[in-house]
């Protein structure tokens, strides 16, 4: 078998056991954190830190990745959820909570996916796939990961019906571990040093940097706007909604499936209609769905209303890495994706620790705010995109007139 196949499929196994462990974690670690005694407002001290704490990770690893190696990057950073989940395992002092959250990235923007937990690992996983999958399938590779990253996420929350969180822990401990180890064996191309050439260097260089601004400035409101909401959603549907541990497993879960499963049009769309019509048109409709979720007051439609706007949310997340990694020379990809992913877990952890304060007013205050920031947001995307030709559309849609 090729190579770089032995390499993507270790890396998905990688990504697969990882995200069993975010599944249960996504719904579990606000749970637990109640059950220690914690305050919503201690909870949402705790999510902040992770949120703070995961993008100055990332933002650093990243750039050593493509300075230094991104096989070592990807192993050390890979490190960290197990870590996290050790002192879990170990200590409920709110200090070494702190800690865990940091490392673990409790609490950030996205859930299952879109960053989900220990997204310190993303940008440099995202970097290696681009080396291992040519410019023409970058965007079905990205969708395989993204479905399979968010199956494997989904059946993790599943596992939240067991009842006792050391176990639960011990099984992420596990998994999180095996996820580090099928990495060891991955082989990474050297880092590609600056050509002699200083005119061209000079010239992608100064590309390469407009690109990663203008991802930089969706990616804040993007942030800003997942923050506010997402890690507290399983919060929301006990306190507000008064469903059960299991019940939430199961409504993140099929939120999930449903998410991945849509992940199989993403190619077609994206050839159809364009980067930039896509992410609009999807992201338009999240927004719309997130807005009125506060206003439901009956627990059915909330969750289903949360299914549809989680789905609609990350339908259009592998275009937009494929995009991304297409734009930028090879040698700053890691950079990038980092760059990017900092740019949307700092401002979340910002409006994470808000939340907490803001969900003790009113149920809908954060909801509001997180629509019109998506609503800026989507301007920037058109602003900054619409005339790239990478970001069009690649099939020719027939129009039939009347008089055929």
């Amino acid at each position: 078998m090729d190579r770089n196949k032995i390499d993507i499929i270790l890396l998905l196994i990688s990504r697969i056991t990882r995200s069993i462990t975010a599944g249960f974690l996504a719904v579990v670690i606000g749970l637990y954190f109640l059950h220690i005694g914690l305050s919503l407002l201690q909870i949402g001290v705790l999510f902040g830190v992770g949120a703070f704490a995961s993008p100055l990770i990332a933002f650093i690893f990243s750039i050593f990745a493509d300075v230094q190696g991104r096989k070592i990057a990807l192993l050390i950073t890979l490190s960290f959820l197990p870590i996290s989940i050790l002192i879990l395992l170990l200590t409920n002092n709110f200090y070494f909570l702190a800690l865990a959250s940091a490392l673990g990235g409790f609490g950030i923007a996205g859930g299952l996916v879109g960053g989900g937990i220990g997204a310190t690992v993303a940008p440099i996983q995202t970097a290696i796939l681009a080396e291992k999958a040519s410019q023409e399938n970058r965007t079905k590779i990205y969708s395989i990961f993204t479905l399979a990253s968010t199956y494997a996420g989904a059946g993790g929350a599943l596992l939240s019906y067991i009842k006792n969180y050391d176990e639960l822990f011990v099984l992420g401990l596990v998994l999180s571990l095996i996820s580090f180890i099928v990495s060891v064996p991955i082989r990474v191309s050297p880092i590609i040093r600056k050509e002699k050439d200083e005119e061209k260097n000079k010239e992608e260089k100064n590309k390469d940097l407009n690109v990663i601004k203008k991802f930089t400035y969706t990616g804040i409101f993007n942030g800003i706007a997942q923050g506010l909401i997402t890690p507290f959603i399983p919060v929301i549907f006990e306190k507000f909604y008064s469903l059960t541990r299991p019940e939430i497993g199961l409504i993140v879960f099929f939120g999930g499936i449903v998410s991945a499963t849509v992940m199989f049009l993403t190619p077609y769309f994206t050839e159809l209609l364009g980067f930039v019509k896509f992410i609009i048109i999807t992201r338009g409709i999240s927004s719309v769905l997130v807005l009125i979720f506060p206003f439901l007051h009956i627990s059915l439609l909330a969750e289903i209303d949360y299914v549809l706007f989680t789905t609609f949310r990350v339908f259009a997340l592998p275009s937009q890495q494929a995009l991304m990694m297409n734009l930028v020379s090879e040698r700053r990809r890691a950079t990038a994706s980092g760059i990017n992913q900092t740019a949307r877990l700092l401002p979340s952890a910002v409006s994470t620790t808000l939340s907490g304060f803001l969900l003790t007013l009113a149920l809908s205050i954060p909801f509001i705010s997180s629509f019109i920031v998506n609503i800026v947001n989507l301007f920037l995307y058109y602003k900054f995109f619409w005339d790239i030709p990478e970001a069009q559309a690649k099939k020719k849609v027939k129009y039939v007139s009347m008089n055929d």
